[in-house]
């Protein structure tokens, strides 16, 4: 109840921002860094005795990341963030893995919660889902397996794990954009790495929609 989804952007400086994009021509590109990887006590993980990322301060410098100005308030948010990515890929297939993070005042970066998609996958199917859906619904049928076409921008959406969090005034929100977990799947390519083009501009928006 009272929970609105408020759309954050992707934009210029690696900044994550309320802002829509003016800029005709902004993007980001980012090489898949295989040794990324959430730890050893992660969610995946259900025989670790315990969930713990610790700061992943040092785990973003192996990741795009896209960060907010210092909020003003406090903000609670409740529900299912939702990642819209405009991107390529020099490659045909892939795993585009997002986090959302909060930044404190002293830099410690603590991750709240993920989402991951496989990049075949990214149709947005028309059908009925048999279960709730919380983003854009995906059949991960092989009927809808859609290889992307290498250098053509598609659009990549999906739901993030849900949450209920309080994130404190003069912390950040931090949008960081991975392409492999090292510590919970097997790589879906094998001896290549690809790159990303993120766009972040006028004509091709990427941004997070988050249930504040």
């Amino acid at each position: 109840r009272g929970v609105k989804l408020q759309r954050w952007h992707l934009s210029d400086g690696a900044s994550l921002t309320l802002d829509q994009p003016r800029s005709q021509a902004g993007k980001d590109s980012y090489n898949v860094n295989f040794e990324a990887g959430t730890g050893r006590y992660n969610r995946w993980d259900q025989m670790a005795p315990e969930v713990y990322y610790g700061d992943r301060a040092e785990a973003d410098t192996r990741l795009l990341t896209y960060t907010s100005k210092p909020l003003p308030q406090a903000v609670e948010i409740t529900g299912h963030p939702v990642i819209h990515l405009q991107m390529s890929s020099t490659q045909t297939d892939g795993a585009v893995i997002v986090y959302l993070e909060e930044v404190a005042a002293d830099g410690t970066v603590t991750l709240l919660t993920e989402g991951e998609l496989r990049l075949i996958h990214r149709k947005v199917s028309t059908e009925t889902p048999l279960y709730t859906q919380f983003g854009p619904y995906h059949t991960f049928e092989r009927k809808d397996a859609m290889p992307m076409q290498p250098g053509e921008v598609a659009e990549i959406g999906f739901d993030l794990l849900p949450l209920s969090v309080r994130v404190k005034a003069g912390h950040c929100l931090r949008v960081a954009i991975a392409g492999h977990d090292k510590d919970s799947f097997e790589p879906i390519l094998e001896r290549v790495t690809p790159t990303y083009e993120i766009y972040r501009n006028a004509i091709a928006n990427s941004y997070i929609e988050i249930p504040i």
